[in-house]
């Protein structure tokens, strides 16, 4: 399983953990319908501070760290408190890379210039589900649609000369379109990298929790978008998404976009093919046990993928070391009950490019009874893109 599934190894202290840190919980300024972040328990509100990242990196006594700033919406902590973040990871030698995912509704010339100060190698991620259309999803609290101040944010970016990447979201409102949503999305000259995810909510049933009496418009449009037959209206089949993924690298490759622009899962796939490695944990075999989440209340866990509060591998404030995490991470159901999903690919001739996928994924597919069609999809999208290959 090791070439599947890699535990991390308290020895091996050049290999790279990924931290992400919750900078304010699930706290957003804006309501996407289809929001994972706030269908789980997470504290919102408080903020990880700098004596929080201090004690991470010695909690990982000197192992190379990855780390995304990450929410909600990181920015909502305010610029002296992410100013003190960043000058922490900054005095770091252990931290090698510093990124963050970010919706893109607060950023201005104020924000960069902190960047651009105290960490100018920050590396931003931007979420935008391709055009206006595709962005029907992502609203703000009133339901009205964010996608234009994002847009401006892109513009932004590229006249300060940065380059980012773009999480995309593959919902319905994208299906069928594939050539004109990557189309966009390369239009964008601050954008240098596309990757295209699933939304494979069709399990989910019930509505984001509101607090208070009144619900916000937002919340009014998620429920109704729950009344369908076939789960949530923002919701992919596996099939659908090996569609459009399909569709997009034909496009990335027939308009020349692959010359200046890096698509996902597209790339990972073709390095597999290509008996290459890559850092795309979906499709290498440094899967959750290399991925730890902190929260603004101390709580250490796996992925930030995997459900709360099953995750859970420790609190920082607690006496412990790396080897202490690594054997919280050996006991843990939740991770052991993933390395369990993983033993069918022991035997699939195609393991050595799908690499065993998402172990999250697969987990939310295994408890709707569904593995099949996520292993499907996998080998439908393989075999396309190395039929575009030949």
């Amino acid at each position: 399983m090791a070439h599947l599934y890699r535990g991390l190894d308290v020895e091996d202290a050049d290999s790279a953990a990924s931290v992400i840190l919750k900078l304010r919980g699930e706290t957003c300024d804006i309501d996407c319908l289809y929001c994972y972040e706030k269908r789980k328990e997470a504290p919102g509100g408080a903020r990880i501070d700098a004596s929080q990242v201090r004690r991470l990196t010695e909690l990982f006594s000197g192992r190379p760290l990855a780390v995304e700033l990450h929410g909600g919406e990181p920015l909502t902590a305010g610029r002296d408190h992410v100013a003190e973040v960043l000058r922490e990871l900054a005095s770091q030698p252990s931290v090698v890379r510093v990124s963050m995912q970010t919706n893109g509704m607060l950023l201005d010339e104020q924000w960069l210039d902190l960047f651009d100060a105290l960490y100018p190698r920050l590396q931003i991620g931007i979420s935008l589900d391709g055009d206006a259309a595709g962005n029907a999803w992502r609203v703000g609290y009133d339901g009205q649609p964010v996608y234009p101040r994002v847009a401006n944010a892109l513009r932004l970016l590229a006249g300060r000369g940065r380059k980012v990447g773009v999480i995309a979201a593959v919902t319905p409102t994208v299906l069928g379109r594939a050539e004109a949503v990557l189309d966009h999305l390369a239009g964008f000259e601050a954008v240098n990298a596309v990757s295209f995810v699933p939304c494979f909510d069709s399990s989910v049933q019930g509505p984001t929790a509101a607090q208070g009496q009144r619900l916000t418009e937002s919340r009014i449009l998620q429920r109704a978008a729950l009344r369908g037959p076939q789960g949530p209206g923002w919701a992919t089949t596996p099939d659908q998404y090996a569609e459009f993924v399909l569709a997009a690298t034909v496009r990335w490759i027939g308009a020349g976009h692959f010359s200046r622009l890096k698509l996902e899962p597209s790339v990972s796939t073709i390095r597999r093919l290509r008996g290459l490695d890559t850092g795309f944990c979906h499709f290498s075999n440094l899967k959750c046990d290399h991925v730890f989440t902190l929260y603004p209340d101390g709580r250490l866990g796996s992925c930030d993928e995997l459900p709360w509060p099953q995750a859970q591998l420790t609190l920082l404030d607690q006496p412990s070391g790396q080897k202490a995490v690594v054997a919280a991470q050996r006991r843990l159901p939740l991770l052991n009950q993933g390395k369990a999903l993983m033993e069918r690919c022991t035997t699939c001739t195609y393991q050595s490019t799908c690499g065993g996928g998402c172990v999250a994924t697969r987990w939310r597919h295994d408890q709707a009874g569904d593995q099949d069609a996520y292993c499907d999809y996998r080998m439908r999208m393989i075999d396309g893109i190395a039929a575009l290959l030949a």
